[in-house]
C-alpha cells in the first residue's frame, strides 16, 4: 500500500553541514586562548571537558558561544567566561564561512529525495550567516521550507520552531519527519508533538544518551546515505 509522501525536515550543523574542519580549527583557538588566561591544560584534556559538556546537555540550544561559556566556567579563572566568548565570536564568525561544507553524502541523498518526489525543509539553530553559506552550497533549492532560528527569534527545542516549520509546509506532524544529530534539541521536540524521527550518529552528538521516552529516535543512521532507504519503506509500508 502507498502511503503519502512524508515531509522531510533537516538539522544542519553536523547533519547536512560536516562542522569538522571548523570544530578542529576552534578547537585549537579556543585551547589557545584558554590557556593564555591561565588555563594550563593540554588538548586531550580540554577535549574530555569539552566532550563532558556536550553529553550532559549543558549547552541549551547548542550555539557556540553557549559551548564556550560552559567550558570556561570549568577550566578558565573565575569571570573570564565572556571575556573570552567575546574575543572568539568574530574568529568563529570568520572560520564558519570558509571551513562548512556539505556532508559528502548529502548532495546526493538530496538529489534522491528529489527524484522520489520528497519535499523538503530545514529547522536549524543557526546565526543570520547561515543563508550566505546555503547559498553558495547551490543545494538550498532542495528545501522549500527554510526555519531558522536567528531568522525566526525562537529556537529548537521550542515547540514554536516546529509548529512555524509544519505551518509553512502545510502538513501536520504526523505527515512529516525530523532529521537530526541532537537527542535533546531535534528528536525529543519533534517525536513529542508527533514526528517520526531520524537520528544521524556520525556527529559529536553521538556522545549524547537517551534520558527520556521522547529521546528515543525511530530511525538511527550513521550516514545520510540511508534516509532514502527508510522513506521507501515508509511510503510503501
Amino acid at each position: 500500500m502507498m502511503m503519502l509522501r512524508p515531509f522531510v525536515f533537516f538539522d544542519l550543523g553536523q547533519t547536512l553541514i560536516d562542522e569538522r574542519d571548523f570544530i578542529d580549527s576552534f578547537d585549537t583557538r579556543f585551547l589557545e586562548i584558554l590557556n593564555g588566561f591561565g588555563a594550563r591544560i593540554d588538548r586531550r584534556n580540554y577535549v574530555t571537558v569539552r566532550d563532558s559538556v556536550i553529553r550532559d546537555r549543558r549547552i541549551g540550544t547548542g550555539s557556540v558561544t553557549e559551548l564556550i561559556i560552559e567550558v570556561c566556567r570549568l577550566l578558565a579563572p573565575p569571570g573570564y567566561d565572556k571575556v573570552i566568548a567575546s574575543r572568539l565570536e568574530p574568529e568563529i564568525r570568520k572560520r564558519r564561512g570558509s571551513s562548512f561544507r556539505f556532508s559528502n553524502d548529502a548532495p546526493a541523498m538530496l538529489e534522491t529525495l528529489h527524484e522520489m518526489e520528497i519535499e523538503m525543509g530545514l529547522i536549524a539553530n543557526q546565526s543570520d550567516d547561515i543563508a550566505e553559506i546555503l547559498a553558495k552550497s547551490g543545494l538550498e533549492k532542495f528545501f522549500s521550507v527554510k526555519i531558522i532560528s536567528s531568522a525566526v527569534r525562537f529556537a529548537k527545542p521550542d515547540p514554536r520552531i516546529f509548529q512555524l516549520a509544519l505551518d509553512k509546509a502545510r502538513r501536520s506532524a504526523q505527515e512529516c519527519i525530523m532529521v537530526g544529530d541532537r537527542l535533546d534539541t531535534d528528536i525529543c521536540p519533534a517525536k513529542s508533538i508527533g514526528m517520526t524521527t531520524i537520528r544521524y550518529t556520525n556527529s559529536l552528538f553521538s556522545l549524547q544518551t537517551p534520558s527520556e521516552e521522547c529521546e528515543q529516535p525511530t530511525f538511527s543512521i550513521a550516514s545520510l546515505s540511508e534516509i532514502p532507504g527508510i522513506l521507501e519503506k515508509i511510503i510503501f509500508r
